[in-house]
C-alpha cells in the first residue's frame, strides 16, 4: 500500500510541475499494474483535461464513475462534456453531482451557468438562488446576485 501511495503522490507532483510527459508515462505504467486503481483513472482524467483531450478525460471519468461515484468526478465530468461541446451531458452530470452532494456549490453554479446559456432563465434563477443560500465566498455570492438581477429585468 505504501509504494502505491508513493507512486500517486509522484505521478501528482509531475502534474503540478507541469511535467506531463512524464506524468502520462507514469500513469500508464501505474495503470498497467493496477487497472482497478480509481485514483489512477482519476489523475489520469484530470491531466488529460489539462492537455485539452477532453473526449480522453471523458472517457476515463465515464469509467471512473462505473466503480468510484462522488460530486467532484460527476463535477469533472460535466466539464469535460462541456468542453467536448455536450451540453445535456454536462448538465446530466452537475445534476448527478448534486444527486451525491446537495450542498456541492460548483455544481449549482454550473447549472445556472448553462440553463441561461440556453435561454432557461427560470431555471438558472432556480440553480443560482440555491447556490447563493450555500456556503460559498461573499465575492462569489456577489457576482451571482449580480448576474441573477439581470435575469430579472
Amino acid at each position: 500500500m505504501k509504494n502505491e501511495l508513493s507512486r500517486i503522490d509522484y505521478i501528482r507532483e509531475l502534474i503540478k510541475d507541469c511535467r506531463y510527459d512524464e506524468a502520462l508515462e507514469a500513469l500508464e505504467v501505474a495503470q498497467a499494474k493496477e487497472p482497478d486503481n480509481w485514483e489512477l483513472f482519476y489523475e489520469f482524467a484530470r491531466l488529460q483535461f489539462e492537455l485539452g483531450d477532453y473526449a480522453s478525460a471523458v472517457a476515463n471519468y465515464e469509467e471512473l464513475i462505473e466503480h468510484h461515484q462522488s460530486a467532484i468526478i460527476y463535477y469533472n465530468l460535466g466539464e469535460a462534456y462541456e468542453c467536448n461541446n455536450q451540453l445535456d451531458k454536462a448538465i446530466g452530470s452537475y445534476l448527478r453531482a448534486l444527486t451525491v452532494n446537495e450542498k456541492f456549490p460548483f455544481a449549482y453554479k454550473k447549472l445556472g451557468m448553462l440553463f441561461m446559456a440556453r435561454n432557461d432563465m427560470e431555471s438558472a434563477k432556480e440553480y443560482f438562488e440555491d447556490y447563493l443560500k450555500l456556503d460559498v465566498a461573499q465575492d462569489e455570492k456577489e457576482s451571482v446576485e449580480k448576474v441573477l438581477k439581470r435575469i430579472e429585468k
